[in-house]
């Protein structure tokens, strides 16, 4: 049956209006390759009644150590590396001579083989990503700087670097800018940051994980999420024995299950 001129012209117009709303925006989920850019993250903190002295002899590692001055060292609160993992903590007389002594905070933070917790969150997502057929997804190599994070020794609130990391959450714009080759024209962005990241009484690993899809073009953020888990981990001695290896799973597995909810809630991951 031959079709009528006007029936042709309605089916070509419907099939040219399907087509074009069958084709994702740059900021919709599945548009586009993802890049994900980690954050500073903050240094592990060890609660009260955590023993400092009982990890850095369970640990084979060279630790290195800062502290702001003598008087702050003869007190005990140390910023130290051990296995790459770095950490603010009290340490007892017989802990605080380290195999090695940095000059700054910022020479430990930047120390050759320091464990970065979120690339380790980065690389979660990046694989709960790919096993969801999300497409391309790469990792940024830019760790960014947190604004307003300055002091980087302990303060009893350790808000010298939580307030900061909770105002870059609370933004609705990205203070970083983004650009080829890092970021691609239709490409987004999924910027990951930590806030607490504490080894508690009773072997609880406490995260607070934050997650923020933005659009590299304009910088806004479209949508942003964060989860708080608590798991219950081994004691600290076994977590840093030997390379540290079981903090790290323990970490992986912990940021794994906080990222699974963020990722549904950007409607990155299926609910």
């Amino acid at each position: 049956m031959n079709k009528s001129p006007l029936l042709v012209t309605v089916l070509a117009l419907y099939a040219m209006t399907a087509a074009h709303a069958a084709a994702p925006s740059p900021s919709a989920p599945g548009a586009g390759a993802i890049v994900i850019v980690p954050l500073e993250p903050p240094p592990l903190t060890f609660g009260p009644g955590i023993d400092a002295g009982q990890v850095l002899v369970a640990n084979t590692g060279t630790a290195l150590s800062w502290a702001s001055s003598e008087s702050v060292a003869a007190a005990g609160r140390t910023l130290f590396v051990i296995s790459g993992i770095v950490i603010l903590a009290s340490l007892p007389e017989q802990t605080r001579r380290a195999d090695q002594r940095a000059e700054s905070a910022e020479a430990v933070l930047n120390a050759d083989g320091v464990w970065v917790p979120t690339v380790a969150l980065a690389e979660e997502a990046q694989s709960l990503l790919k096993e969801a057929g999300a497409g391309e997804v790469r990792i940024s190599t830019q760790l960014r700087p947190v604004a307003g994070i300055e002091n980087r020794e302990r303060t009893i609130t350790m808000h010298n670097w939580y307030r900061p990391i909770a105002d870059w959450y609370a933004t609705s714009r990205t203070p970083f800018s983004y650009a080829e080759p890092e970021v691609l024209p239709g490409e987004r962005v999924l910027e990951i940051g930590l806030t607490n990241y504490e080894l508690g009484p009773g072997r609880v690993l406490y995260l607070l994980v934050n997650t923020r899809l933005v659009d590299p073009a304009s910088g806004k953020v479209i949508k942003k999420a964060r989860k708080f888990v608590y798991p219950d981990v081994p004691e600290p001695r076994a977590l840093f024995a030997d390379d540290a290896s079981a903090f790290k799973q323990a970490f992986a597995g912990a940021g794994r299950s906080a990222l699974k909810d963020t990722l549904r809630s950007l409607g990155l991951l299926a609910k």
